[in-house]
């Protein structure tokens, strides 16, 4: 977790960039992101290439940073290629998934020499020219339960996901007849059980074992997807124990191995600030972040946030505390951030709420409930501040 020196440098800092307009902050830091990902490298072996999903944090400086560290990107759209190809990402290091291509997009993407393009049907490779300078992948749905929110489970057997493995004899042939060179699978966000995903692994092997004796050196990409929680770093992390799985799993394999993670990189490594605007009762405040950018929570279960109460200068209120529900701006009944949140008896109007770990599917995922233009967005560098992008205005 973010420490609290670091919160309050930033607000002590941001007060030379932000005006009264500026209600709220969206915060990358980027010392917590670098050591996330550099975590992730030292969890499999050299050879692996991490891609990053764009669809979880896609602010533009964030994907910049990413590449300029080396790291490849996960686009789901057209439109995160061409964020990708904005960012410097080079082709071959970005990993196109998207499960509704259109043959226009087919087209575009099978001239870019080295970008590895996932099909999601065995339909879907008739839309392919017979030589593209792109990868092509084909997804395989697993059919395993890792555990995964049911909401975020790709490969329940009912999924929209991919190929199912069971129909392993069609894969092979259609892999066999068609520029196919990469196999990828996808278990789901937040997975559970590893030893279930491991299973998912040997069989994704075994699949391209079976293609490669017909023909050999055929598939050499395995695309192994991602899907953890985010947890905090330790010696003891899911991650590392995750990698640990693969090593033995692809023990003496030649396969050249490609994950594809998101939320546990990047939901530690942010966090945002919201001024409080009201304190009603003493038992409720409203804030200017809510729904719009915490859409996931709003909707589903929210996640555990961290909450702390600052003034202007970077000091953090303490003292006698009591329960709050935590409002947001929307008009929308199920608007609250928090209910029952221990925060300071002092809270007033004018300080500044943190609220911790919200790097990832928050920016993302900002709704356009009540029109609410997207925050200012600055990144902490573990010294100083730098605004990448300013609050968005709409005319009216």
């Amino acid at each position: 977790m973010i420490s609290t020196t670091d919160i309050s440098k930033v607000i002590a800092q941001s007060q030379g960039q932000v005006n009264e307009q500026d209600t709220s902050l969206i915060v990358a830091h980027l010392p917590s992101l670098n050591r996330r990902l550099a975590f992730l490298s030292d969890s499999f072996s050299e050879e692996t290439l991490h891609a990053i999903a764009i669809k979880t944090n896609p602010h533009p400086q964030m994907l910049k940073h990413i590449v300029d560290l080396g790291y490849c990107l996960e686009a789901a759209s057209i439109e995160e290629i061409n964020m990708a190809i904005a960012a410097g990402c080079p082709a071959d290091k970005i990993i196109f998934d998207s499960p509704v291509k259109t043959r226009r997009e087919i087209e575009f993407v099978s001239g870019m020499t080295g970008m590895l393009v996932n099909v999601n049907s065995l339909g879907e490779l008739d839309r392919f020219p017979t030589n593209p300078t792109c990868i092509v992948g084909i997804r395989v749905n697993p059919q395993v339960h890792t555990g995964a929110p049911e909401m975020f489970d790709v490969s329940r057997n009912e999924s929209k996901f991919g190929v199912p493995v069971s129909n392993a004899q069609d894969i092979v042939d259609a892999a066999l007849a068609h520029p196919v060179e990469a196999l990828h699978m996808h278990s789901g966000s937040q997975m559970k059980d590893l030893e279930v995903q491991r299973q998912a692994l040997i069989s994704l092997k075994r699949l391209a074992d079976q293609i490669n004796t017909v023909s050999p050196g055929k598939i050499h990409i395995l695309d192994i997807g991602g899907g953890l929680p985010s947890e905090s770093l330790s010696e003891s992390t899911r991650m590392a124990e995750y990698g640990a799985i693969v090593a033995e799993v692809f023990t003496d394999s030649n396969y050249l191995l490609v994950t594809e993670f998101g939320q546990w990189v990047h939901a530690e490594a942010g966090f945002a600030l919201s001024r409080v605007e009201y304190v009603l009762d003493q038992s409720r405040i409203f804030i200017h972040l809510g729904a719009d950018f915490f859409m996931r929570d709003a909707y589903t279960k929210a996640r555990p946030f961290t909450l702390n109460i600052w003034c202007d200068d970077g000091t953090q209120i303490q003292g006698a505390e009591r329960n709050f529900d935590v409002a947001g701006p929307l008009c929308f009944a199920g608007d609250y951030l928090a209910y029952g949140a221990t925060l300071p008896t002092d809270t007033a109007e004018g300080n500044w709420l943190s609220i911790s770990s919200t790097g990832a599917n928050t920016y993302a995922l900002w709704s356009r409930h009540c029109s609410r233009t997207v925050p200012k967005c600055i990144a902490f560098d573990g010294e100083k501040t730098t605004i990448w992008s300013e609050r968005t205005t709409i005319n009216f």
